[in-house]
């Protein structure tokens, strides 16, 4: 196809009917003509977590635009002029996914610039971290598809599932991709950083609870951290847990358990 009625269909076009080759070619002549100044992106780690399926998630949308056309990826895009970096993210999080989301609910992760980690040229990322409730998803903007794949640790590595029985496997380690799926870019080391940086806080600094939402017991609690140390949750003492933990939480209250005492509720203080 050679003329195009629009800028608009021309992009369309090279982005989803040529193959990568093609479209990275195109790519370069139109955006990246001198390379002197790098573009900045925002990626976006939601974490989630289904009290009733004791179910642990990642939000992940399909690209159905070239680079990695038909890949799985973690939602985000380009900064735009004069917009900060957590705007973006609350923006492109969205416009893929149709998932709101504050200020409040997101924290900076990392910042990833090894060259050539986006094949369409000079690209910086800047991650967020964010622990939300499992919402429903739409998927939009450039994405053919949004899913929440369960999160699961195995010894060093991670097994990311959703309702279609896509699988990959991260190796916590390396940051390796095994599985016969792959993500796009490097998103297999940005979620394998968040990974990690939850398990490094989680015992001084327990946002990762935010996924309970304001209010859990103990036993809640424990499967939370049980998904990332990669044990069933009857493995981590409830007392030795509770002692270590109630400096960060506050008792507002019990919940019936049907049999026995009622379990106390708790809300994070700190």
């Amino acid at each position: 196809m050679s003329s195009f009625t629009s800028k608009t269909e021309e992009r369309h076009y090279y982005e989803t009917q040529v193959s990568e080759q093609e479209f990275l070619n195109w790519y370069k002549q139109q955006h990246f003509p001198t390379q002197d100044m790098p573009s900045v992106t925002v990626d976006m780690v939601l974490f989630c977590y289904n009290k009733e399926m004791d179910d642990f998630k990642v939000l992940l949308i399909k690209r159905n635009t070239h680079p990695f056309q038909n890949s799985w990826a973690l939602p985000g895009g380009f900064v735009r002029k004069g917009e900060a970096t957590s705007d973006s993210c609350i923006r492109e999080t969205k416009e893929e996914t149709n998932v709101s989301i504050t200020r409040s609910h997101i924290e900076q992760l990392h910042t990833f610039s090894t060259p050539n980690r986006d094949p369409r040229g000079w690209v910086i990322t800047v991650s967020y971290l964010a622990f939300i409730g499992e919402e429903p998803l739409k998927a939009g903007d450039q994405a053919s598809d949004a899913s929440w794949f369960s999160l699961e640790r195995k010894e060093n590595l991670l097994y990311l599932k959703n309702p279609d029985e896509s699988e990959i496997v991260l190796n916590i380690e390396t940051g390796e991709s095994l599985g016969k799926e792959t993500l796009a870019f490097d998103h297999s080391e940005i979620i394998i950083k968040a990974f990690n940086r939850v398990c490094n806080k989680m015992y001084h600094e327990p946002q990762i609870l935010r996924v309970l939402g304001n209010q859990f017991t103990i036993t809640e609690a424990r499967k939370v951290y049980a998904k990332f140390l990669g044990v069933n949750y009857r493995e981590i003492d409830h007392s030795n847990f509770k002692k270590s933990m109630l400096p960060f939480f506050k008792e507002v209250g019990e919940k019936p358990t049907g049999v026995g005492r009622p379990s106390k509720i708790y809300e994070l203080h700190f």
